[in-house]
């Protein structure tokens, strides 16, 4: 069974925006091997001054099997970024759009 989901992904505490564009190469990579790099959008953005990787879904993705990929993602998300921005602080939010939806009217 497939589940429709969306997710945003920020990665915060790095040193500059050259760890930060390190972080997005990375993180590129994990979506090309997922084979949804041309439905993630990353980039680094300015927070108070200081980089931070973004990135978001463009539209929801239909994953199946989603309980046992979410938890594998996961690890490679963090793994990707421990692995170019030690001590980094990644932040993955989950949307379930079929869930969401607005009540009917009627």
């Amino acid at each position: 069974m497939s589940v429709n989901i969306t997710f945003t992904l920020t990665v915060t505490a790095l040193q500059d925006e050259a760890q930060a564009r390190e972080v997005v190469r990375s993180l590129d990579e994990v979506m090309e091997d997922e084979r949804i790099q041309d439905q993630v959008n990353l980039g680094v953005a300015w927070e108070d001054g200081k980089a931070v990787v973004a990135g978001e879904t463009d539209f929801p993705l239909s994953i199946t099997r989603f309980h046992l990929w979410q938890p594998n993602f996961e690890s490679y998300v963090k793994f990707a970024v421990e692995e170019v921005a030690p001590g980094a602080e990644v932040t993955l939010d989950w949307g379930y759009p079929d869930l969401e939806r607005p009540p009917a009217v009627g």
